[in-house]
């Protein structure tokens, strides 16, 4: 899932925080890639000890066995080199950073992978070797796998515009992304390898198979659930019997029983982590029962927001806008937040602040740490962007109107005033024309370049009575975002 979600960013400009979490995923994979691997092993080292119990019945599901195997590496094998040769032609690993040196670059994959063919003839190769895997299993039972290992066409991407599989997965895509996507269908073919052996190794009867350990195991799709929310877990044993069902008893009570797995599932009440654990009872060759103890845990939160900005639903240029992020079960100091759409974003453990350079929109993600270096996109926010609203000019804080020439004269200056608007902002006048019109006289105009009433504006005034008028026009003030902004005209009628 983390994979699906950063591939749809691509079309974006991603960041260096998407590169690293490209990386982090591509580790994740290659580790569980690893381990499908070592699941395998003991599966076939189970294919052998049935071979000395009963060889006869076990050699035809063996020798599919070793062929799934054969056409699981002859795949792999490919992928790996293809992994490698996008890596050289990227720079190789830089010594400093221990990841690809030339990982955003967008061209790399779609030279390898698109001008040369080469993802056209990874696609036969993974359609080749899904078919050779099915072929190995009875027709009857066919319908039940459903591999992840395919490469379907066509591909319709997010405009609904129908692409190649190749295309749509390695074109104009960053190498970091490319070779994240390999190690996917290495995963995939290691997944699949392993369904079809598995399923082989249930096909012969496992009475006739000696295991050595047994190893009781708790898989749960999550360990974090919300209050009220339905909490599932899979109990079993890594070897068990396809024709007898173990007791597993939780609290004394005994689970329902499904293809051999015990369901315990539970309700919340209330927040917090909770321990639980039993026992699974298995009977033995010689007829007795043998104890094996297993526990785990999950936790339980209470729903809460994920994005809020602390202001308004929109963000301004030039303004620091701080945003306020929580995710429910995932300590502020584990969660990464980034922005698109221009602009930047800062701040941790839960307090940040988005600067953004023009209008339009920008989407805020955040990724948490679901399991140790493994982060997963946990939601996001879209915000509008706009500048900030143009300030009203003021002298002696009137916009227009009526004042005795007295206060007039006191004035020093004219005033740009940001009204009915949550960021404290200030905008400074940089100049403006004042125009004095008196009665059966010459109007006189005159021109500041700052904010301040000059001294010849000054000896303007000094000679204003009733009935005459000042004119304040041609101001322009600049704020935050420091572009310049053309104020509203001051009439001032003197009383």
């Amino acid at each position: 899932m983390m994979y699906l979600v950063l591939t749809a960013m691509l079309a974006l400009n991603v960041s260096e925080e998407f590169m690293n979490a490209f990386r982090l995923v591509n580790e994740g994979l290659e580790n569980t890639t690893e381990n499908f691997s070592n699941t395998n092993k003991i599966t076939y080292g189970a294919f052998e000890s049935a071979m000395k119990n009963n060889p006869v019945k076990t050699k035809p599901y063996y020798d599919k066995a070793l062929l799934a195997q054969e056409y699981s590496a002859e795949l792999n094998k490919y992928v790996t080199d293809l992994k490698k040769t996008l890596i050289e032609m990227a720079g190789g690993i830089d010594e400093e950073t221990h990841d690809i040196a030339k990982r955003s670059d967008m061209e790399i994959g779609t030279q390898l992978m698109i001008t040369q063919k080469k993802g056209q003839e990874l696609r036969a190769k993974i359609l080749e070797t899904r078919t050779k895997l099915l072929d190995l299993v009875d027709p009857k039972e066919r319908a039940n796998f459903n591999f992840n290992l395919d490469a379907k066409e066509p591909v319709k991407d997010k405009e609904g515009v129908t692409k190649t599989w190749e295309s749509k997965n390695f074109e104009g895509v960053p190498v970091t992304a490319a070779v994240t996507l390999l190690s996917k269908i290495q995963n995939d073919i290691k997944n699949a390898e392993s369904d079809v052996v598995t399923h082989l190794l249930k096909s012969v009867d496992a009475t006739d198979f000696k295991f050595d350990q047994l190893s009781a195991v708790v898989v749960a799709p999550t360990s974090y659930v919300l209050v009220g929310q339905s909490y599932e877990a899979d109990v079993f044993l890594t070897a068990y019997s396809s024709t007898q069902n173990p007791d597993i008893l939780v609290g004394g009570n005994r689970l329902p029983m499904e293809d051999g797995k015990g369901k315990y599932r539970i309700t919340p009440s209330k927040e917090g982590f909770v321990k639980w654990g039993g026992i699974i009872k298995v009977k033995s060759p010689d007829g007795t029962f043998k104890d094996y103890k297993f526990e785990s845990e999950y936790q339980a939160a209470k729903p809460t927001a994920v994005v809020s900005a602390d202001k308004m639903n929109v963000l301004y240029i030039g303004v620091p806008n701080p945003i306020s992020v929580s995710a429910p079960g995932i300590p502020k100091e584990k969660l990464k937040v980034s922005m698109n759409g221009g602009g930047s974003i800062s701040g941790s453990n839960g307090s940040y602040v988005a600067d953004v350079k023009e209008p339009g929109k920008v989407m805020i993600t955040v990724s948490g740490e679901v399991a140790k270096g493994q982060y997963k996109t946990l939601g996001g926010m879209e915000y509008r962007v706009k500048r900030v609203p143009d300030p009203v000019a003021k002298v002696g804080g009137m916009i227009s109107g009526s004042m005795n020439a007295g206060q007039l004269k006191a004035q020093r200056g004219v005033f740009a005033v940001l009204e009915n608007f949550d960021f404290d902002l200030k905008f400074t006048v940089k100049s403006f024309n004042m125009t004095v019109v008196r009665a059966r006289m010459d109007a006189v105009r005159l021109v500041s370049t700052s904010a301040a009433i000059t001294p010849e504006m000054q000896s303007a005034l000094s000679g204003i009575g009733p009935k005459d008028k000042v004119f304040f026009d041609e101001i322009v003030a600049t704020g935050p975002d420091g572009s310049n902004r053309r104020l509203n005209g001051v009439v001032i009628n003197v009383q």
